[in-house]
């Protein structure tokens, strides 16, 4: 559960997303707090990366660029319905008694409840909160990554992560994205996040990309996996003809 604070700075996000630009005094009537407290607010947000200030308000930065704090995203989670569809239909590719990897993405999270209804299975994630909730509300055997936590994100990255996934081999892996394109692939902003998606290809024997709509046709810095590494692209809605084709160019089977 989020505190006062968090509470009022996601608010003020959300709004940014839609607004690009507000005033300090529409802040303090949005989220009805006085204007030192909205400042701490901002100051604390610009921090994060999330919003930049400026004279006499906020704007928020780039949408494609900005990766909100876990705890946040996990505030939105019982609203999030394009993630909920992609998860029920990726239930059809597990199996009972199957070995799983699962990456920490927000995306990933609804997996879980779908998870929860086979038995047998094992699953390694990256996902600090992924493994609690698997651990929780599933009868899976559950194992985490060792390695660094990257900040207010809940994941384990980078090398020495990278390096324990490969001592596992899994049946398959569930993995989510910044971004995709048919030509670069699915790309991250963090280099460890991408290493962890490229492990995770290397020792499944099939790979999942799941995706929502906003992911589709945009690239970041770090690619994580090749178009020829995924296997199957579940999606929250119908893919364009063009793109669909561009995507099965590859091999990869597109599921919405």
């Amino acid at each position: 559960m989020l505190s006062a604070a968090k509470e009022r700075q996601l608010k003020i996000v959300n709004r940014l997303k839609v607004e690009q630009f507000m005033r300090i005094i529409d802040l303090v009537e949005l989220v009805n707090y006085s204007e030192a407290t909205v400042k701490r607010d901002l100051v604390e947000l610009e921090k994060e990366g999330l919003v930049r200030r400026t004279r006499g308000g906020a704007m928020i930065i780039d949408n494609k660029k900005i990766d909100l704090p876990y705890l946040m995203k996990m505030n939105e989670r019982s609203n999030e319905t394009s993630k909920i569809r992609i998860a029920d239909i990726a239930k059809s590719l597990i199996r009972d008694d199957m070995v799983i990897f699962l990456d920490s993405s927000s995306t990933s999270l609804h997996l879980i409840d779908v998870l929860s209804k086979f038995d047998g299975l094992q699953i390694i994630t990256n996902g600090v909160m992924t493994a609690s909730m698997l651990s929780e509300f599933t009868n899976a055997r559950v194992s985490i990554l060792g390695g660094s936590i990257l900040t207010k994100r809940y994941t384990v990255n980078g090398a020495k992560a990278y390096n324990d996934a490969l001592t596992y081999n899994a049946d398959i892996a569930f993995v989510s994205c910044r971004g995709i394109d048919y030509d670069k692939g699915a790309t991250e902003t963090h280099e460890g996040e991408a290493l962890i998606k490229q492990a995770f290809r290397r020792q499944s024997s099939s790979l999942v990309l799941l995706v929502t709509e906003e992911k589709v046709g945009h690239k970041f810095m770090h690619q994580s996996l090749a178009c020829h590494d995924i296997d199957y692209l579940i999606t929250d809605f119908k893919l364009g003809t063009t793109v669909e084709e561009q995507f099965k160019a590859h091999q990869i089977t597109c599921l919405y």
